[in-house]
């Protein structure tokens, strides 16, 4: 199971959304997660916990891209955010 740390928030500023560290989060996370639409999407998914396959059919109802590049940008993302140290060991 995949899931994103507590202690974030989602903020829009502009046209860029944010997840943003509150709390004890913010001594671990310096600085914040930009994120795209997609990445929106996933991340709300990865909140309470999700499969790979969870997260790729995500990509697959929402945009018009086949299950390699949505298997790919997928791990591509996940790998982010595990870089980022938001995500669950």
């Amino acid at each position: 199971m995949l899931k994103v740390k507590d202690g974030f928030v989602l903020r829009k500023i502009g046209p860029q959304t944010l997840a943003v560290p509150i709390g004890k989060r913010t001594g671990d996370i310096h600085g914040v997660v930009a994120l795209t639409d997609s990445g929106v999407l996933l991340w709300e998914k990865l909140v309470d916990g999700a499969e790979k396959g969870d997260l790729v059919s995500v990509l697959l109802e929402n945009y018009e891209v086949d299950i390699k590049t949505a298997e790919k940008d997928v791990d591509a993302f996940i790998e982010g955010l595990y870089q980022q140290g938001v995500m669950e060991e």
